[in-house]
C-alpha cells in the first residue's frame, strides 16, 4: 500500500510537472504570437506611412511643377499675339455695326491694297490699338476735326472679346470704322501671310512719296500707285464710314431703332396684359 502511495504522489508529481511545462510552453507561445502580431503590426504602419510619405511627395512635386507651368503660361501670354487666339466665326458678332455693303467691301479691299503698298496701314489687334491712342482724344470742344484714320474691322471674330472694344476705342479718339464680313479677305487686302482683325488706314504714309518728289509708287499687280488718288479714296470711305455710323449705330445709341421701338412696344404689351 505504502508503494502504491508513493507511485501515486510521484504521479501527481509527473502530472503537475507537466501541467506546469505545458502551461509555460503555452503562455510563451501566446506572448510570442502576441509580439508578432504586434510586430506585424507596426511593420504594416511603416509601409503605411511611407507610401502616404511618397504619394504626400509625388502630389507636392506635381502642384508645384503646375504651378511653375501656370506662371510661365502667364508670363507668355504677354508675349503673345492675340491674332494667333482668334479663330474664324460662322456668323458675324453681334455688334458689327456699321457693316460695309456690298460696294464698300471691294472699296475697303481695293483701298487697304493700295495703303499696303504706300506704306499707310497698320495691321493686327496689337499694332491697330497703339495707333489709335496715339490719336488725340475726341472732345465736344474740339468740333469737326478731320478723322485720324479709318478702321476696319472683320466680323467673323472668335472669341468675339478680342475686337470687342474696338468701336469704343475709336469713338473716344473720333476715328471712323466700319466692318467687313471676312477676317481672312482682309488679310489677304493687306498683303499679309494670315488673316487679319483689324486694319488701319492712315491718311498718308511713311511711302506716300519718293525722295524725288514723285507722289507714285510702284504696284506689281496694277502698275502704280498713286497718293493723292489714294487720298482721295480714302476720304470718300471716310465719308461712307461716318455715314453708315449715323443710319446703322446711332439710332442704337439715341434708342430710336426699330427694333428698340418694337421691342418696347411688346414690353408694354406684354405688362398691360
Amino acid at each position: 500500500m505504502a508503494a502504491e502511495g508513493r507511485v501515486e504522489v510521484v504521479d501527481d508529481k509527473k502530472l503537475k510537472k507537466e501541467k506546469k511545462s505545458k502551461d509555460k510552453s503555452e503562455k510563451k507561445d501566446k506572448k510570442r504570437s502576441e509580439s508578432e502580431g504586434v510586430r506585424k503590426e507596426k511593420k504594416d504602419k511603416k509601409k503605411d506611412k511611407a507610401k502616404q510619405d511618397k504619394l504626400a511627395r509625388a502630389l507636392d512635386a506635381h502642384l508645384q511643377a503646375d504651378a511653375a507651368a501656370a506662371f510661365e503660361a502667364q508670363d507668355d501670354a504677354a508675349d503673345v499675339d492675340p491674332e494667333d487666339l482668334i479663330k474664324p466665326a460662322e456668323e458675324l458678332v453681334p455688334f458689327a455695326l456699321p457693316l460695309a455693303d456690298d460696294k464698300a467691301h471691294k472699296k475697303i479691299f481695293k483701298l487697304i491694297k493700295k495703303g499696303a503698298k504706300l506704306r499707310s496701314i497698320h495691321r493686327g489687334v496689337k499694332e491697330c490699338e497703339k495707333a489709335i491712342k496715339k490719336c488725340p482724344p475726341k472732345t465736344a470742344a474740339s468740333g469737326e476735326v478731320a478723322a485720324p484714320g479709318l478702321v476696319i474691322i472683320a466680323g467673323d471674330i472668335s472669341p468675339m472679346d478680342v475686337i470687342m472694344h474696338f468701336p469704343v476705342l475709336c469713338e473716344e479718339h473720333g476715328v471712323p470704322y466700319l466692318y467687313v464680313r471676312s477676317r481672312a479677305d482682309l488679310g489677304v487686302a493687306a498683303c499679309t501671310k494670315r488673316a487679319t482683325s483689324v486694319v488701319m488706314l492712315k491718311p498718308e504714309g511713311k511711302g506716300a512719296a519718293k525722295k524725288d518728289g514723285d507722289a507714285e509708287m510702284e504696284d506689281a499687280d496694277s502698275g502704280k500707285v498713286n497718293a493723292e488718288e489714294y487720298l482721295d479714296a480714302w476720304k470718300d470711305l471716310v465719308k461712307t464710314a461716318e455715314k453708315q455710323w449715323k443710319i446703322q449705330v446711332q439710332p442704337w445709341v439715341k434708342g430710336t431703332h426699330p427694333l428698340q421701338i418694337a421691342d418696347r412696344e411688346k414690353a408694354r404689351l406684354a405688362a398691360s396684359a
